[in-house]
């Protein structure tokens, strides 16, 4: 499936899923008005073309025990391309980084890490960031409050790459 080939149906498909990954095929397809098996096809076909990762829950943070949420920063010693792989098998590998974007600009990372509490960030940035990794410089903001966290993508206003 080519980038820009959705249709309306499957964005209706696409959005009704983001809302709520957990709907039963028969009512989303009474939902963007199909029979169930024309949706389930439409579904299927979405997730081989890989429109459609992963379905998964949204936890509470704070609710679950983690209520520190940190936005660290990271530059590495070397950009070499051995020197970023090492560090994104590494940070693969530390539940406690939520999201890890390899970026343009003064640093190399941007983090999203999530705590159970400050002393337990700045000690998880110590030994697994600090200790662990070429660094050449991180720097944290720990997140006061979230005005908005979504995963829904604007489907409504999404234009085909090239138009």
């Amino acid at each position: 499936m080519k980038t820009g080939t959705l249709d309306r149906i499957d964005q209706c498909i696409l959005a009704a899923l983001q809302a709520d990954a957990s709907l039963q095929n028969q009512t989303l397809a009474e939902r963007v008005n199909l029979s169930p098996s024309a949706c389930l096809k439409r579904v299927q076909r979405l997730r081989r073309a890989g429109v459609i990762r992963q379905e998964v829950a949204i936890l509470d943070a704070a609710r679950v025990g983690f209520p520190v949420l940190v936005i660290s920063r990271v530059s590495l010693r070397s950009t070499a391309r051995e020197a970023i792989q090492a560090f994104e098998r590494k940070v693969q590998a530390l539940p406690q980084v939520l999201q890890c974007h390899c970026v343009a600009g003064e640093t190399d990372f941007v983090l999203v890490i999530c705590a159970r509490s400050l002393p337990e960030y700045q000690a998880f940035a110590q030994q697994q960031l600090g200790d662990a990794l070429e660094l050449k410089s991180y720097s944290s903001d720990v997140v006061l409050s979230t005005t908005k966290f979504t995963t829904q993508l604007p489907l409504g206003t999404a234009r085909p790459v090239g138009a």
